[in-house]
């Protein structure tokens, strides 16, 4: 789907220094398993105080350069939460770092991970006031749009890039489990990670959307979404595009609605992703990937699971594959692209590092043999990284009538429009991730500050930017709509572009931040601390095995 190394060793630091989102890119990564072994006893604690909260606010209190009193000064507790409302990316005293390039990490997906999850923000902007126009794929006489063209209307497509975060997902799920396979005689380590991650897997994924029911239920009570509502009744075409529709409102009140947002949320949290019932997510249509996440994760824990014991070989090369094509061909796109995620992290695990020392004497020919080797290797997986793009790119409507995507049509031609498209949507996803394994080039460029930071607060960007493009996005833009006729087609996209760059843009980053810092952290937190505490230990597994000997 994060904040930087402490030096203090009394603590962990805030959760998802490399994976720091739950739902599109999990945190049960090496960081978090190495946490989870440095620091058990400190999360054992049997202090008065929980573990979890101090680590959120030792780690709130590194973002700001003040202390955070325990006074009753009013104005000082004022100031200090004023501080913690400055972004991170605003604030003189934020303490952010970001890591270099370093091949063979992992890093890189973070930085995947934040483009695609803004370009998921800027579709669900876009949608609502574009109609079908922008389905459409290029054509020179019906659609001479250079926007339409392939890779170029990825900036603004919402459906491959959440295929990419599923790849990603399990790319993030599988890669501690991987590594622990290749080590002799860890197989009881790799069983305890599995577990661990079933365990808090519901938890990391679900406690956050809880904060964003809540918000968005609030913003119903208090009437923040009665104004468009009235005005959509009135008029059903007020916005050509995808008009979301809004939670129930209760007629008792405040109470009244928290008592929907439970209802509501139990459907969302156990009842769709548990007991397979249908939803239809009134609060935020956008977190429908959340369940699916859920379900999809277990299922893969259960496939490392049943594949550890054997053979690289055999499960890499053909169970994989097998997997990936059964539940292809039965048209479930969403697991293949877990299992394609695992299939790269099988991969990335066993690629060597090159080695950053020069070679001493060595001989021409095999110099250039190797130069020549590694620079068709780049030339292969550069075209088979435009080849994921251009997938990607398979339009929404209108592709059976395109060059190139009716080709594609024609070989899936039984099936239906839309079965081809998620079908070549999740195949450009595979093939996008797979190829990034082998270009370390590109790599470095996913790890600049500005992607890793993308990356670190991609979960929160998720969760908050619907909320206000339904609110203030709206209504902003309806207000500028009003001053122009129906037909000025370019001065009302005008319009939309200037709301989004300086009304929700900047909303939904600073939202976002602060999400990230206050809400995000502290779950994770809290779902490593909670687990700690029912987890058994070594040590009282040797004692009672100690006293089972001497009773016997």
């Amino acid at each position: 789907m994060t904040g930087s190394e402490g030096s203090s060793t009394s603590r962990p630091e805030v959760a998802g220094r490399r994976y720091s989102q739950d739902t599109l890119l999990d945190s049960d990564s090496d960081l978090d398993s190495q946490l989870t072994e440095k620091y058990p006893s400190t999360l054992l604690s049997g202090s008065s105080t929980p573990q979890w909260a101090q680590v959120t606010y030792n780690e709130v209190r590194k973002h700001v350069s003040c202390r955070i009193p325990y006074s009753s000064n009013p104005i000082k507790l004022l100031k200090s939460a004023l501080y913690l409302l400055v972004p991170s990316y605003l604030a003189s005293h934020t303490n952010l770092e970001f890591k270099k390039y370093r091949p063979g990490s992992t890093e890189w997906l973070d930085g995947l991970r934040g483009i695609a999850a803004f370009f998921v923000f800027v579709y669900h902007h876009v949608v609502a006031y574009t109609g079908s126009e922008h389905d459409y794929a290029w054509d020179p006489k019906r659609h001479p749009n250079l926007l339409h063209l392939p890779i170029l209307r990825l900036f603004y497509s919402g459906t491959p890039m959440v295929k990419i975060f599923f790849v990603i997902s399990g790319f993030a799920l599988t890669y501690r489990p991987v590594k622990l396979m290749r080590k002799p005689g860890s197989q009881g380590s790799l069983m305890k990670t599995l577990a661990s991650s079933v365990f808090r897997r519901w938890q990391r994924l679900f406690l956050p959307c809880a904060v964003v029911f809540f918000m968005v239920h609030c913003l119903r009570a208090w009437g923040a979404f009665d104004w468009f509502e009235v005005r959509h009744l009135k008029n059903p075409k007020i916005l050509p595009g995808d008009i979301e529709r809004y939670p129930a409102k209760s007629p008792d009140g405040f109470w009244g609605q928290m008592g929907i947002m439970v209802a509501e949320f139990w459907l969302f949290a156990i009842r769709n992703p548990i007991l397979h019932a249908k939803y239809d997510f009134d609060a935020d249509r956008h977190l429908w990937t959340i369940p699916t996440e859920y379900m999809q994760s277990m299922a893969l824990f259960l496939l490392v699971a049943m594949v550890s014991h054997l053979i690289r070989t055999f499960r890499v090369y053909v169970i994989i594959p097998a997997c990936y094509i059964f539940w292809t061909y039965y048209a479930k796109y969403d697991y293949p692209l877990f299992i394609c995620g695992y299939f790269c992290a099988e991969i990335h695990a066993a690629m060597d590092i090159p080695s950053l020392l020069p070679i001493i004497n060595d001989d021409s020919i095999q110099k250039q043999a190797r130069t020549f080797k590694k620079t068709g290797k780049t030339i292969f997986f550069s075209f088979m990284f435009f080849i994921g793009l251009w997938l990607l790119s398979f339009p929404t409507l209108d592709g059976d009538k395109t060059w190139g995507y009716k080709t594609l049509c024609q070989i899936m031609n039984p099936s239906g429009y839309f079965t081809k498209r998620a079908t070549y949507h999740s195949l450009g996803a595979c093939i996008l991730v797979w190829s990034l394994l082998y270009l370390p080039r590109l790599q470095s460029y996913l790890t600049l500050p500005l992607f890793q930071y993308l990356g670190r607060i991609s979960f929160s960007l998720y969760l908050m930017h619907g909320m206000v493009i339904r609110t203030l996005g709206h209504r902003l833009v309806l207000e500028g709509w009003s001053h122009y006729e129906p037909d000025a087609y370019g001065r009302r996209m005008f319009v939309t572009v200037i709301v989004f760059l300086f009304a929700v843009l900047p909303l939904v980053m600073w939202m976002s931040d602060v999400f990230w810092r206050l809400v995000e952290a502290p779950c994770t937190n809290f779902v490593r601390w909670s687990e700690q505490l029912v987890v058994v230990r070594e040590e009282s597994v040797k004692e009672q095995a100690g006293g089972q000997i001497k009773t016997a």
